[in-house]
């Protein structure tokens, strides 16, 4: 995209030239001497920082800041959620672009999503409305597993977001795996008990699908707080942070046990929209 942004005060006036911010690769060396990031506030949990901003055309857009010394998770975000965007059907808000903004921060611009996040809703709503929502976001998981890969990893045969770590740093990766079986046994590597994982190596073969052909979309955080709702309807699923190409069941897996951000009250209707891992783990 040929477009230039100014993520500056919506009610400024005038736009100084030194607060003007310009589109550069975010693996560029280049510097700039200011780091403007204006706007309403909308989203900040665990430095994930959102602001209300507008384009230089003056549309309205969400800027998603991260500080550079993580450009390499940045970049892998952008990516698949880029991907996303472009999937039929999918709610997920039309990425911008990725830029570098003076010298400390990189931001993911998206359109502006309308409504508020369903936790701020769902208490508020009948139980014929949390019916419809839980519907809808089954039927958009369901339009996730339509997008495929043959490999287990991100869009471009790239790194995922390291699951193991996420209480870490939340920046280590993984992958990408050629297989199933190549990504089982990168698991069976971290399990710290050795019975555990004599035990565990045995049975994953005859948990396995029977192809490895089709790695699935899968958000890997379906958090309340990353759907977004308005008059009883998904607006947007965002924050693609954690998301790549996995085996069908690692939507429930990470929902039920490796993501702990899930509120307790969410939980229950998470494990009603998600197909249970059964056999598969």
């Amino acid at each position: 995209m040929d477009v230039q942004w100014s993520l500056l005060a919506p009610c400024a006036p005038k736009i100084p030239p030194a607060c003007r911010t310009r589109r550069v690769s975010i693996m560029s060396n280049e510097e700039d001497d200011v780091d403007p990031i204006y706007g309403r506030e909308i989203y900040n949990y665990f430095g994930n920082r959102v602001v209300e901003s507008r384009t230089s055309a003056g549309n309205l857009v969400a800027v998603k800041v991260k500080p550079r010394e993580i450009k390499k998770a940045i970049r892998l975000e952008a990516l698949m959620l880029k991907y996303a965007s472009e999937q039929p059907s999918l709610l997920v808000p039309r990425y911008r672009g990725c830029y570098r903004v003076g010298k400390y921060n990189i931001v993911i611009v998206t359109d502006l999503v309308r409504g508020v996040s369903l936790d701020k809703a769902w208490h508020s709503m009948t139980k014929e409305q949390r019916d419809s929502i839980k519907t809808q976001l089954k039927e958009q998981v369901q339009l996730f597993r339509r997008c495929t890969q043959p490999f287990i990893g991100r869009f471009g045969y790239h790194e995922t977001s390291n699951f193991y770590e996420r209480l870490g740093t939340g920046y280590e990766f993984m992958g990408p795996f050629e297989t199933e079986e190549e990504f089982d046994n990168w698991c069976l590597e971290r399990v710290r008990s050795s019975f555990s994982r004599a035990l565990w190596k045995r049975l994953l073969p005859r948990m396995r699908e029977s192809s490895d052909s089709n790695f699935v979309l899968t958000h890997c955080d379906l958090s309340a707080r990353n759907i977004m709702v308005e008059d009883d309807k998904i607006t947007g699923i965002l924050d693609w942070e954690h998301s790549g190409f996995f085996p069908k069941y690692m939507e429930y897996a990470t929902a039920m046990e490796i993501c702990d951000g899930h509120e307790d009250w969410w939980r229950p209707a998470l494990k009603e929209i998600l197909e249970p891992c059964g056999f598969l783990r």
